[in-house]
């Protein structure tokens, strides 16, 4: 069963960014998988090194759909990317140093950001987005 199964309540209504939000969650959902089945620490690391790198490409995307047509709280919801793009480095270094190993709590947190982000923040652009024809 996926740690986080996808459902209209977390379409923005724009095509191109639930997609992107569908493959992140589908990311997330493997790496819990893999943890749940008792992978290896090279395939966790693997899958979440991709997750880190995928989540990189989608916050950027979402920033240049901001700049193209000036949604107000850009800034804002860039600092929130920026937050959790450090806190994966961190967690990458970490990992790779031998001194983190991907966990329930590490699990917990991913979902928990991912969701709320999706819910909340991400829902806030997307009336804007969708108010100047971004589909």
């Amino acid at each position: 069963m996926p740690l986080i199964p996808w459902n209209d309540r977390l379409s923005v209504g724009i095509e191109s960014i639930d997609e992107q939000h569908k493959i992140l969650l589908n990311m997330l959902n493997t790496l819990n998988d893999a943890l749940e089945n008792g992978q290896a620490n090279e395939v966790l690391a693997k899958i979440f090194e991709g997750l880190a790198v995928y989540t990189v490409k989608h916050f950027g995307y979402e920033e240049e759909l901001f700049a193209q047509h000036g949604y107000d709280e850009s800034q804002a919801h860039k600092n929130e990317h920026e937050a959790l793009i450090q806190q994966v480095e961190e967690l990458q270094q970490k990992m790779l140093d031998g001194d983190f190993i991907i966990g329930v709590e590490v699990m917990a947190f991913l979902k928990e950001w991912l969701t709320n982000h999706i819910l909340k923040t991400d829902m806030a652009y997307a009336q804007f987005l969708v108010s100047k024809g971004v589909t």
